[in-house]
């Protein structure tokens, strides 16, 4: 063998060594890729049999650990690639649904402690199309924060409930003034306390409102009730307006049958 042949020989030797090494940096990547994928979906080893030699290259120092002859083919390196493809697309679709879930369970606590979306500065109109294991970890981290509202709140919301509820025709008199006073006691302790969109003491002051008697209410100033009545009658004579007179009472008609057959009567005799 001559030198040039030698020479050409040993660039032929070198560029497939770096081919090798190439392919399997390559199919290290997808084994690592294949191996995460399997985690999520936890695969069964059934399927990942065929896999094997991927696999295995996870754990391998160099290609020159790998002695099957299809080890670093290009047929297994374009297997795993589309099996990584179909995995990937499987796992988008499994996040979404956990992302889905995970935002509806927020949304029920929410609603269980009567806070709205806005109240942890959450918008749950804001779509998500990618990058669902950052908005899982996010609502989460939402969930666990409302789970701490949720009992931090309770006494002030049972008692809010008690007297909202219809139930409430049932307790007693003393009862209820009893409940409202202490619930007006514990909002005075609250900074901010909002409650169903609004402040808690707007809520309070709308109980307390529902609970006085019409007859201890305050009554209206004589020009405002005037202005009131005024009002109260201009609507009715405006909604009345394009309906038909209304009929006779039936008493009517029957006085007026009785006068008429009374005066046809004496007609009648002359």
């Amino acid at each position: 063998m001559d030198e040039k042949t030698s020479k050409a020989l040993e660039q032929t030797i070198g560029e497939l060594e770096k081919a090798k090494e190439a392919r399997f940096s390559e199919l290290q990547a997808l084994g690592l890729k294949l191996r995460d994928l399997w985690k999520f979906h936890n695969t069964g080893p059934e399927n990942i049999l065929e896999f094997a030699e991927a696999f295995a290259c996870i754990d391998a120092e160099s290609a020159n650990e790998l002695t099957n002859e299809k080890s670093l083919s290009m047929e297994l390196i374009n297997k795993a690639t589309e099996e990584i493809n179909i995995l990937e697309a499987s796992m988008v679709a499994k996040q979404k649904k956990i992302y889905l879930g995970k935002k509806q369970k927020l949304l029920k606590l929410l609603e269980e402690t009567h806070m709205v979306p806005a109240d942890m500065k959450f918008d749950p109109k804001k779509k998500v199309e990618s990058d669902f294991p950052k908005a899982i970890s996010d609502l989460k981290i939402l969930i666990k924060q409302v789970k701490v509202q949720i009992l931090e709140r309770k006494d002030i919301v049972m008692r809010i409930e008690l007297l909202q509820h219809p139930v409430n025709n049932s307790l007693s008199v003393k009862t209820s003034e009893r409940l409202l006073r202490s619930l007006k006691n514990l909002v005075l302790l609250e900074d901010t306390f909002p409650f169903d969109g609004k402040d808690v003491k707007v809520v309070v002051n709308a109980i307390e409102d529902e609970m006085t008697p019409a007859s201890t209410r305050p009554a209206l100033p004589v020009k405002k009730r005037m202005s009131a009545r005024l009002t109260e009658l201009r609507d009715k004579k405006e909604s009345n307006a394009d309906l038909p007179p209304p009929p006779y009472p039936s008493r009517v008609r029957d006085g007026n049958r009785e006068r008429r057959k009374g005066v046809w009567g004496k007609e009648s005799k002359r």
